[in-house]
């Protein structure tokens, strides 16, 4: 009896010196990865002193990002494409959350496989990148571009978009802004849900505006809260008067860009942020 007593409490603090071991190993990439998209975040980005004014401008960033035009709250940030692109020539535009801490370069690769694992810097990391799916031409460029996210528990990369599950936060934070190297982009959310984990949910391209409109109310019928355009206390920052904010042609509509990223203990489904981006006018 004290033999098998003795074997099973070896068996026990063995189990205990691995788990010990995974969750020094977990903390530590988590730390890793945050550490390098901080550092990142410091080093190419910028936040503008008076966003949409035509104050001097950082002379390493003046070039890389359009002007908004002056609006109440235009898109706030300078990016450095130019260092970016010298780390790492996948990059294709950071994304920017307002107001949360959701900020990130964007890459663009040649699948969709490697940035499951590997960081920006190219470290391999559970953390991965925020990527474009490789079926996309570029970004913004189909009608609709895919973006993926991990879902990391800590909160870091997509981990905070299940925040939007609930419409108190979404209508305290309705969009979110994409910055290419030659324009700047405010992404109006038009739904958030569930989907299955399918082909079919992840189109990137209409046959006519009536399989545009229909992949729309498909999304929005499956929110657990409808999103009315048309409220404006969910509506996205208006102009100052009498000044331009975005061009939107009347007759043509705006590509769309749909975030995903998993949902936890649900490996069949995935969390989407579906938005229409609106170029920011000069």
């Amino acid at each position: 009896m004290k033999r098998l007593f003795r074997v099973l409490f070896a068996v026990a603090c063995g189990v205990c010196v691995v788990c010990m071991v995974l969750l020094v190993g977990y903390y530590r990439m988590n730390r890793e990865s945050s550490d390098e998209y901080r550092n990142l975040l410091g080093h190419v980005v910028a936040v503008k002193q008076d966003a949409g004014q035509s104050e001097e401008q950082p002379d390493q960033n003046t070039e890389q990002v359009q002007q908004a035009g002056v609006m109440k709250n235009p898109p706030a940030l300078f990016v450095d494409f130019d260092v970016l692109r010298s780390i790492n020539g996948d990059i294709a535009a950071w994304i920017d959350f307002p107001g949360q801490d959701i900020s990130y370069p964007v890459v663009h690769g040649a699948d969709n496989a490697r940035y499951l694992k590997y960081t920006f810097e190219g470290k391999r990391n559970a953390a991965g990148c925020i990527f474009a799916d490789s079926r996309n031409e570029g970004l913004l460029t189909d009608d609709n571009t895919i973006i993926y996210g991990h879902n990391m528990r800590n909160g870091s990369m997509f981990g905070l978009l299940k925040r939007y599950m609930e419409q108190d936060h979404y209508e305290k934070f309705p969009y979110f802004d994409l910055y290419l190297p030659d324009a700047v982009y405010r992404c109006r959310i038009l739904a958030c849900c569930r989907v299955p984990a399918k082909e079919d949910n992840y189109p990137t391209a209409f046959a006519a505006d009536v399989e545009r409109n229909q992949f729309l109310t498909g999304m929005r019928e499956r929110g657990t809260y409808l999103i009315d355009p048309a409220d404006p206390k969910v509506d996205v920052p208006l102009p100052a008067e009498g000044t331009a904010a975005f061009e939107r042609s009347a007759d043509e509509n705006p590509p769309l860009v749909m975030l995903s990223t998993c949902v936890g203990g649900q490996s069949r489904y995935r969390f989407v942020i579906l938005a229409e981006a609106v170029k920011a006018g000069e």
